[in-house]
């Protein structure tokens, strides 16, 4: 007889749009974790009832699939490839549940994260902020973010910034104002990605923070959204940057009524916060967004086949050869062109560091001295501002040690793997 499928597991269909040749079907597995099977592998566990034998089975899917399998072939499939990717239950009642499968060690993902706020309390948040994306609502805010940041503009915006810059420095209490806005920011940033999951009809998870690449980043869990349409996954993709127009418009509001200059620093930092989400090269929106457009999950995965491919007198990867010819192509030049963008980040980091750490240990002494001056004079304010600026200056060095060390360590890993092979 054959087994059932884990309780809890989702068989959600054809990838919509995809870049592949013979679409993969998706299926739900209970931790939320999103596979892709081939066709034939879905057809077999959407027949895992717990209740045909393998003969019968393998005769309906003989019919189905057009093509004769006998009940061995489903056997294997099932045992080798199915149970192994956590969808089946175990083999007995008594024998306790198989420990899930861990994901594939991504590149540069986000690996030192930590849950902040559960499934259903996110599903509270999209569902307050999902008609903001009803079209006219969607037409009705960027005509007036638009209409605000002409307005600005006359207004001689240029300058009130440079005094609003002055006035951070004279008044360092003011910087902790700016940064309070710019993680209010973050986090209705990532409202936008829960509430466009959500009004796509996909079901967003748990959003939290975590250091991606040097610097502190939130997150929100929106892979539920791959079950959507392509229109509907750059709904996902692009609701964070809508949202950020809507906390820019926000923030050209209050100023409109304060006339408080530094409002128009943290306007010009979440601009160029929102600017940079558009760079494909690391995971930022820009790079998940072009992984919608081609129909292509995780686009490093790909990084190695296609230099491989690359090489004279190389057949294709058979995993380059399995894309459309158009999305071939525009991977081959995302690589070509991504690779140079973190060999360039990685080098210099290298080259620079000797020079730069001294230069960072004494900027550090030089605030540990300003703090402690700053508490015995009872200035708090201050002594705030400087330990935040102390964890500016130890932040970027400490991620981008941990990036070269995980980097290090897959390297590592895959030199060991194809001497053994």
């Amino acid at each position: 007889m054959v087994p059932a499928l884990v309780a809890g597991t989702e068989l959600i269909g054809q990838y919509q749009g995809s870049g592949h040749r013979e679409p993969p079907y998706l299926v739900r597995r209970v931790d939320g974790q999103v596979l892709q099977l081939t066709h034939l592998l879905y057809l077999v566990a959407a027949g895992l009832d717990g209740r045909r034998s393998y003969a019968r089975l393998a005769a309906d899917l003989s019919a189905e699939w057009g093509r004769e399998i006998t009940a061995e072939q489903v056997s294997y499939l099932v045992e080798n490839r199915l149970r192994r990717a956590g969808i089946v239950v175990a083999e007995s009642a008594s024998a306790p549940p198989a420990p899930l499968p861990k994901g594939r060690d991504r590149l540069l993902a986000l690996k030192f994260r930590v849950a902040l706020v559960p499934e259903h309390v996110v599903a509270v948040i999209a569902r307050v902020f999902q008609p903001l994306f009803w079209p006219p609502v969607v037409v009705l805010v960027l005509a007036a973010f638009a209409a605000a940041e002409v307005w600005l503009a006359v207004r001689g915006g240029v300058a009130q910034l440079l005094a609003g810059a002055r006035e951070l420095v004279d008044r360092p209490e003011q910087i902790l104002l700016v940064l309070g806005v710019l993680v209010v920011s973050g986090i209705f940033h990532e409202c936008g990605h829960v509430a466009a999951c959500r009004y796509g009809g996909a079901r967003p998870g748990a959003m939290g923070v975590g250091i991606y690449l040097v610097w502190p980043a939130m997150y929100s869990t929106v892979t539920d959204s791959y079950r959507l349409s392509r229109a509907g996954r750059l709904r996902t993709d692009l609701g964070g940057v809508y949202f950020n127009a809507i906390a820019m418009l926000v923030m050209i509001a209050v100023f409109a009524a304060t006339g408080q200059p530094w409002l128009l620093v943290a306007l010009v930092a979440w601009q160029v916060s929102t600017v940079w989400q558009f760079v494909p090269s690391v995971r930022l929106d820009g790079y998940y967004i072009l992984s919608d457009l081609v129909g292509v999950p995780d686009l490093f995965d790909r990084m190695g086949p296609v230099l491989r491919s690359m090489l004279p007198g190389r057949p294709p990867h058979p995993r380059v050869r399995e894309l459309k010819p158009w999305v071939r192509w525009v991977i081959t030049v995302w690589v070509v062109l991504v690779i140079p963008c973190l060999a360039y980040w990685i080098i210099g980091f290298l080259v620079l560091a000797p020079y730069v750490l001294p230069v960072v240990w004494q900027a550090l002494v030089a605030h540990w001295d300003a703090v402690g001056g700053a508490v015995r004079a009872g200035d708090a304010a201050a002594a705030v501002v400087g330990v935040l600026r102390m964890f500016l200056l130890v932040l970027p060095w400490a991620g981008i040690t941990l990036v070269l060390y995980n980097l290090g360590r897959s390297l590592t890993r895959r030199i060991r793997r194809w001497r053994t092979a």
